[in-house]
């Protein structure tokens, strides 16, 4: 199966580098020609994964082609793993408020829980301890276009096998109404439009994000699922004083269809409600709002101050003002020339949890 992913994507990206570096070869902006590297060592411990070790690595314009490629391998004395592959042609970040013909993002990835967890669907629904191995194999494909410097149009391809292998029937929460225990196959396009005055993609100071997305997963793609997902979502930058930056982010999003339990909208995890276990809320359709202030501490290290407040619903027209939940915490940044280290504790009524992860959440 792996193999069969690889097929999928790698020809576009040979394809897409020898084009471009035929029609860029004279390109002299020297923004495009700076190179740098960032790695990152990761050793951890936590109590259901064990010891974690590994790390993260990127480098930009390598191949003196403008482009960047991003790397992560994690594992764990317990069994855990995690690794990630990206590659950027122009690099996303040096390509930010420029206009350009075309950029290709290609990002593959395999990603092993040992212990995920399932609650059910709805706004409503009760904790529990359940957990069983997941695994999550990705390729995914895309191609842009920047027609002015703010507004960028996308479009790609998106490959996934998913295994929900160790799920206990006798839980009874997964079933014929709540797919997903099991193996099976995602094959989706999806297109998107882009309004973006940010600054930096990696860490950004000001600017507007707007963004629209429609992803529709097909049987005659080659997919066991047959759904559409429509996400909007919106994010504002202002900077204070000094290095402090205000963060604040909308985001909605409706799945309609057939889609498994983890293909839903949700309200937890280290992107959404981050004192929530991951996935704790899902339902189809899902809004969250989140606020940062950002600040400098030293030299590279920074912190963070952050609100999270979300809900789901079986639709849109049933999202209320009242039932939403809500986490605040404390974070820590280390800000590295091709990405941001970030680990996060965030607090609810559910008790705490702590993430550590790259990349700015928004």
């Amino acid at each position: 199966m792996r193999k069969k992913i690889l097929n999928r994507v790698l020809w576009p990206l040979l394809l897409f580098m020898r084009i471009y570096g035929d029609t860029h070869s004279g390109e002299t902006d020297p923004a495009l020609r700076r190179r740098s590297a960032s790695v990152f060592p990761i050793l951890m411990y936590n109590s259901d994964i064990g010891t974690g070790f590994g790390g993260k690595g990127a480098v930009r314009n390598a191949l003196g082609r403008s482009e960047s490629i991003d790397v992560m391998l994690f594992g764990s004395s317990k069994g855990e793993q995690n690794y990630t592959f990206f590659f950027s042609m122009p690099d996303f970040e040096l390509r930010q408020g420029k206009p350009y013909a075309l950029a290709l993002d290609l990002n593959l990835s395999f990603e092993k829980l040992l212990k995920s967890n399932f609650f059910g669907i709805g706004n409503g629904t009760r904790d529990n301890e359940f957990q069983f191995p997941k695994e999550q194999n990705k390729a995914e494909c895309v191609l842009s276009r920047a027609f002015r410097s703010i507004w960028i149009g996308e479009a790609g391809y998106r490959f996934t096998t998913y295994s929900a292998y160790g799920y206990d029937p006798s839980w009874g929460m997964l079933n014929s109404s709540v797919p997903g225990a099991g193996e099976s196959v995602g094959s989706s396009v999806f297109a998107g439009l882009r309004f973006d005055t940010r600054d930096s993609q990696i860490n950004p100071h000001l600017g507007v994000r707007l963004y629209g997305t429609a992803e529709f997963s097909l049987p005659s793609l080659g997919s066991d699922w047959n759904y559409r997902k429509y996400r909007m979502e919106a994010g504002g930058y202002a900077p204070l004083l000094g290095n402090h930056v205000a963060a604040a982010r909308l985001w909605i999003q409706h799945v309609s269809g057939d889609a498994p339990y983890f293909e839903l909208s949700k309200v937890g995890d280290s992107w959404t409600g981050r004192g929530y276990k991951s996935g704790r809320f899902l339902d189809r359709a899902m809004a969250l709002a989140s606020l940062e202030y950002r600040f400098p501490l030293y030299r590279k290290l920074g912190g963070v101050a952050f609100i999270d407040a979300g809900r789901v619903a079986p639709g849109m027209k049933e999202i209320r003002l009242s039932g939403w939940h809500t986490d605040w915490g404390l974070g820590l940044r280390y800000y590295l020339a091709d990405f941001v280290v970030r680990l996060d504790v965030g607090n609810s009524a559910e008790g705490t949890r702590l993430f550590f992860m790259f990349g700015q959440v928004f």
